[in-house]
């Protein structure tokens, strides 16, 4: 059915409130800003249809090509300066209360209308006109009771901010509802996204799934949220809960004073491993997540989340006043607004918002200060011989993350055998009659089939350092003279020395090199990404800045005279392995090792204790490595079962394990323990275990 749009049926938008008026220029342009107000304005249309569930689907994919096509002739012949042309749009379904005529006039038809109702987890601040104003334009599709509607919103030909048009106001039709897709009551809200191609699908999934707006969303288990991603089945999204530390879970959790009448709940966690930092605020896991009713609003460390004590904390803040002065703003002479137009985070100049902060830096700082004292607290300090021995094995350690993390840079893209040292551990008829599970096993980088991609990911990087890269082509599937485009998170910048892809080499591929360099105001312990597209293909780079000044992944071993629940944990941030020697095995080698004759500094060099200690502080660090693999490989195909995955995380440790445990004990031991320089010596003739039966 051909569209058409009538001069006389374009309505003007109306602005109320001052408020408003004074910050229409902040707009949402970026994803971080577009996702919240979709998801939340479909939580509150299923909240305002009186059910307690509901289901919300989110879409990436491309536009609509019969929408687009009239979207294009009727604007342009009514001369509206909306967009033109886009490749890729977000959209998002509920089945919530759904929308008709009189509903869109009267909720969209102007700017500052607050909600009907208080206790949503959007609240309001720009709203969907705002985000496709940002965007050009967009559209409102909805069935509510007998009545449909189809609405278009663009920019105004005149001095409003925005108008609109209902291009589809009438009864429900058989015709209508499968025009419209949407089987009973409810909303879909489509985005036109001006830009070139997506995202990678894992960094939409990460956006989506880690967004802080969208986190009381994901939470409850009365809401079903849906994503559809280009070229992958639908799929529920839910929140995944940090790890808490097995031993001291809850470090706080009391109600503090903010100002007067107006207190604020705090729970303050521990996270079993360092939380790292991202790119964005809107995606961070760690810190404090300031709720305001079913709200949520920011996370924050209130200016500590450079501290190392801060690094496992977070947890949760409730202030109700929140939404309460947001709501006041409205009927001011003079708003102030608590929470940012652009939903981004909380207004720091608002006096509510600095006593806030206040309040939360008096609880956090003796805890981040308590955790600091307590990670140098118990630490053993080897001997001379062992911290030699140490540095040897470091390197070899080092060395193997090395190799595990570069990709193959002698055979090209080519697929085949690969040579080895060591014989192989099957024949050959039963490793040919196993390909799945060799596959599921995960193959080194020359068998993933990658068209393009970072010769070593992830890189270590320290604030205003700067890192030579190489980019890699397969020749058949990115052909020379395609251009390359390079993105990058706020922090770092990439830069390659060409802008097309070259020729390829002897070698077999093509090859661009280029620098990475991270920003000196960036933080130690983020995790940002480097993407780089060419033609229909994508290559990420993950970049981890880290505080040490070593030449490798791995710094130190630390050993500590504490009992944990877990053997030993690396984090990347430090380059610290720490050993927990308080745990019963080695403390009953450390009593051995004081029968055989040794100092207790000197404990650590008893042979048994040595191998324990090792295996443990190269397991931790195989472990992390296994995980970076995988996150490497199978960015766009992460398995969705958590038993499939640990499987995988497991089975890829081992094969690392398998590679290179033999040279690690080699250099973090004696070389007399393989020259057969160990004799078991027995020390009593009671030695051996008696019967019970002896007794007698």
């Amino acid at each position: 059915m051909a569209t058409t749009l009538d001069r006389t049926a374009i309505r003007p938008g109306r602005v109320r409130a001052r408020y408003f008026r004074e910050n229409f220029a902040q707009g949402g342009l970026d994803l971080a800003q577009v996702l919240p107000e979709l998801v939340t304005n479909a939580d509150a249309a299923i909240a305002a249809s009186g059910r307690s569930s509901g289901r919300i689907e989110l879409r990436f994919g491309t536009a609509d090509p019969e929408f687009r096509s009239a979207w294009r002739r009727e604007l342009r012949r009514l001369r509206v300066p909306a967009v033109a042309e886009w490749a890729h749009q977000v959209s998002c379904t509920d089945d919530g209360e759904g929308v008709d005529g009189d509903h869109v006039d009267r909720r969209l038809g102007a700017l500052g209308v607050a909600p009907g109702r208080s206790g949503q987890r959007g609240l309001f601040g720009r709203g969907l006109r705002d985000v496709w104003l940002a965007h050009g334009g967009g559209r409102i599709q909805g069935v509510r009771g007998e009545r449909a509607v189809e609405s278009w919103f663009f920019a105004s030909l005149g001095d409003e901010p925005y108008a609109f048009a209902h291009v589809l106001d009438g009864p429900v039709t058989p015709d209508v509802r499968r025009s419209l897709e949407i089987a009973h009551d409810g909303t879909r809200v489509s985005v036109p996204l001006d830009v070139k191609r997506l995202p990678p699908n894992g960094r939409l999934r990460t956006l989506v799934t880690q967004l802080v707006q969208l986190r009381p969303v994901l939470e409850d288990a009365g809401r079903q949220l849906l994503l559809e991603l280009p070229g992958e089945p639908v799929q529920l999204v839910t929140h995944l809960p940090l790890e808490p530390d097995p031993d001291r879970s809850v470090l706080f959790d009391d109600v503090v004073r903010v100002q007067g009448g107006v207190g604020a709940r705090v729970v303050v966690r521990r996270a079993a491993t360092p939380i790292p930092l991202g790119a964005s605020r809107a995606t961070r896991r760690g810190g404090l997540l300031i709720r305001s009713g079913r709200a949520a609003h920011e996370v924050t460390l209130v200016g500590l989340e450079g501290r190392q004590g801060a690094r496992h904390l977070y947890g949760d803040v409730w202030c109700d006043a929140i939404e309460e002065l947001q709501r006041d703003a409205l009927d001011s002479p003079r708003p102030q607004v608590v929470v940012k137009v652009d939903r981004s985070g909380l207004n720091e100049s608002h006096p509510l918002v600095q006593r806030l902060y206040a309040a939360l830096e008096r609880v956090l700082r003796p805890i981040v200060e308590a955790e600091e004292r307590r990670a140098g607290a118990h630490v053993v300090t080897a001997g001379r011989a062992i911290r030699a021995r140490d540095e040897v094995g470091l390197r070899a350690l080092n060395d193997a993350l090395r190799n595990a993390f570069d990709a193959p840079g002698s055979a090209g893209f080519t697929k085949g055998g690969e040579p080895s040292r060591e014989p192989p551990v099957h024949e050959a008829e039963e490793t040919v009659a196993q390909p799945a599970a060799e596959a599921r096993a995960g193959r080194p980088a020359a068998e993933t089939g990658a068209a393009m991609r970072f010769k070593q990911s992830p890189i270590r990087l320290h604030p205003g350092e700067q890192r030579s890269v190489s980019l890699l082509f397969d020749p058949e599937r990115v052909p020379s003279g395609t251009s390359i485009e390079v993105i990058a998170d706020q922090g770092l910048a990439l830069r390659l020395r060409q802008d097309t892809v070259p020729e390829p080499g002897r070698a077999g591929w093509s090859r661009v090199s280029g620098t990475l360099r991270a920003r000196v105001s960036v933080e130690p312990g983020s995790h940002l990404f480097a993407l780089a597209q060419a033609g229909e293909h994508s290559a990420e780079l993950a970049a981890v800045i880290v505080r040490h000044q070593a030449s490798g992944w791995v710094r130190e071993i630390a050993r500590k005279d504490e009992d944990a629940q877990i053997e030993a944990s690396f984090d990347p941030h430090t380059g610290v392995v720490t050993v927990f020697e308080g745990r019963r095995e080695f403390k009953a080698l450390a009593k051995a090792a004081r029968r055989s004759g040794l100092s207790r500094r000197r404990v650590p060099e008893y042979l048994p204790h040595r191998l324990l200690e090792v295996e443990v502080a190269a397991n931790a660090v195989y472990a992390w490595a296994a995980e970076r693999i995988l996150e490497r490989r199978a960015a766009e195909e992460r398995p969705a079962d958590p038993a499939e995955y640990a499987t995988l995380v497991r089975i890829e440790m081992q094969a690392l394990r398998y590679r290179v445990h033999e040279r690690l004990m080699r250099a973090f031991l004696e070389p007399e323990v393989f020259e057969g320089g160990v004799i078991l010596r027995q020390v009593g003739a009671d030695i051996a275990q008696r019967s019970l039966l002896d007794e007698t």
